[in-house]
């Protein structure tokens, strides 16, 4: 019976469907419980699993009239993902301070070629179940991100500008003392070495990145780029 045990497990990540799921599978060897048997009537118990898997991953959402990619210091797919972010948190609402959205280049794992996107291209650009917090950033430690942009060669950021190794933000006054700052919580947290947000107020949400983005992809049809350089030197 211990020959089974295999099909259990494909069978329970299947119906589990993790966000890191790539919905294609194949039922192999075992080391250990040896040859399956693809005759099996449990193979077929688990065939709707994989056909309803596929329908929903390979989903059209959206569609992009050019190709989309990640290159240092900024790009359209860097700039399209920042902005995503900062418009959806930010869209009908009025804010006492500035809110900027920085996330790392590291993070986005894919690109898109021109055409149609379906589900799973979101989820290859974002395996991570990262979820998105606003930061309280005081002003004064701007020049750290400054410095770790700098370092860095750049990363997606929106609503703002690096020009001659300064972070400019349009609505930031004399009068500010914070800003607030959308990024992920793996970033809020300290990595990628953005240790400049450790200690500070932050506000978490419930919100995955990548559901951000598949949200705003469908709410734009054709996504919707800039390809305008963020980043100046």
């Amino acid at each position: 019976m211990t020959k089974y045990l295999w099909y259990m497990i494909i069978g329970a990540s299947l119906m589990a469907c993790s966000a890191r799921f790539t919905p294609t599978f194949q039922i192999k060897a075992h080391p250990i419980f040896g040859e399956p048997n693809t005759d099996s009537a449990l193979v077929q118990i688990l065939q709707p699993y994989q056909d309803t898997l596929h329908q929903e991953f390979d989903a059209i959402i959206a569609s992009t009239k050019e190709a989309l990619y990640v290159s240092r210091p900024t790009s359209n797919l860097m700039n399209w993902c920042a902005d995503a972010v900062w418009s959806s948190q930010t869209a009908n609402k009025r804010m006492s301070e500035p809110v900027i959205c920085l996330l790392n280049t590291g993070g986005l794992r894919s690109s898109f070629g021109a055409g149609n996107l379906s589900l799973a291209d979101f989820y290859k650009l974002m395996p991570f179940d990262n979820r998105l917090v606003w930061v309280h950033l005081p002003v004064a430690k701007i020049a750290d991100i400054e410095y770790y942009l700098l370092k860095s060669g750049g990363e997606p950021i929106a609503n703002c500008v690096f020009q001659n190794e300064k972070l400019l933000i349009e609505s930031l006054t004399a009068n500010h003392q914070y800003i607030w700052v959308l990024t992920s919580d793996y970033l809020a947290n300290g990595g990628d070495k953005m240790t400049f947000f450790i200690g500070l107020e932050k506000q978490e949400t419930n919100i995955l990145l990548r559901d951000v983005f598949i949200e705003m992809a469908k709410k734009q049809g054709e996504l919707i780029l800039d390809a305008q350089p963020r980043y100046f030197r």
